[in-house]
């Protein structure tokens, strides 16, 4: 059995994997809960594990935090994995590998397992990320903006009147609050919209979309062919432990 970790910029997220398959396990806002407290209430039970595999994309207190809490709990050490420069059928576009986010690199690794085909892989939760894929695998690149939720929170903190709140996806809105929230969400549409062209452009074939993160189901509507994905990064890092092990 072994455990999966995915410890990204507001949650942390588990997983078990074994010959069997893949079983998911849960979820929780680290920032506001200390590991130990939300761990030790998921984990009841948790079965023995051969082996932990991590992707973070935290500062190194919080993964030394994390690596002491896995090694106390399970016995074992913790692998932290890094993008790498070709890996699980994708070659990485970054000059540097390491400076690509793992999970942007494991969720790649994912959609190309699952359909190596020319295509574009969007994640949505604090960041809003694009990477593009050829059928081969090879990593064009891609880019980084903030998700809607992000630019709505720094409307709310930089103007006296827009606020923060919910508001509806229009086209062209009549008051603020659905203007911020419409602006935002469309925002992120257009871009993946501008991306994908550009993808296609270069390749000179159609372009798919796969998406996945907690922030990408109130736009993906606007984006009616989208795949909708769930735990890219989490299947990614369970490919990642086959090869290790």
């Amino acid at each position: 059995m072994r455990l999966l970790v995915d410890i990204g910029n507001t949650r942390l997220k588990w997983a078990l994997a074994s010959p069997e398959g893949f079983s998911p396990g849960g979820a929780f806002a680290h920032a506001d809960t200390p590991f130990d407290e939300a761990l030790a209430a998921q984990w009841v039970g948790l079965p023995a594990v051969d082996s932990i595999h991590v992707a973070s994309v935290v500062d190194t207190d919080r993964e030394a935090a994390l690596h002491a809490l896995l090694l106390a709990r399970c016995g074992r050490e913790a692998e932290f994995v890094r993008s790498p420069a070709a890996a699980l059928g994708i070659v990485n576009a970054y000059h540097q590998p390491l400076r690509l986010g793992v999970d942007r690199f494991l969720a790649m690794a994912a959609a190309h397992a699952q359909a190596p085909r020319a295509q574009v892989v969007v994640g949505c939760g604090t960041a809003l990320t694009l990477d593009a894929l050829d059928a081969s695998g090879r990593h064009l690149g891609g880019l980084i903006a903030p998700s809607p939720h992000l630019m709505r929170r720094a409307l709310g903190f930089a103007t006296a009147r827009v606020g923060t709140g919910a508001g509806r996806l229009v086209e062209i809105a009549e008051d603020t609050l659905d203007g911020a929230w419409s602006g935002t969400a469309l925002a992120a549409v257009a871009l993946v919209e501008r991306f994908r062209g550009e993808v296609a452009r270069r390749l000179g074939t159609a372009v798919a979309l796969v998406g996945d993160g907690g922030g990408l189901d109130e736009w993906r509507a606007q984006l009616p062919d989208l795949e909708r994905a769930h735990d890219l990064v989490l299947r990614g890092l369970a490919l990642w432990s086959e090869r290790a092990g």
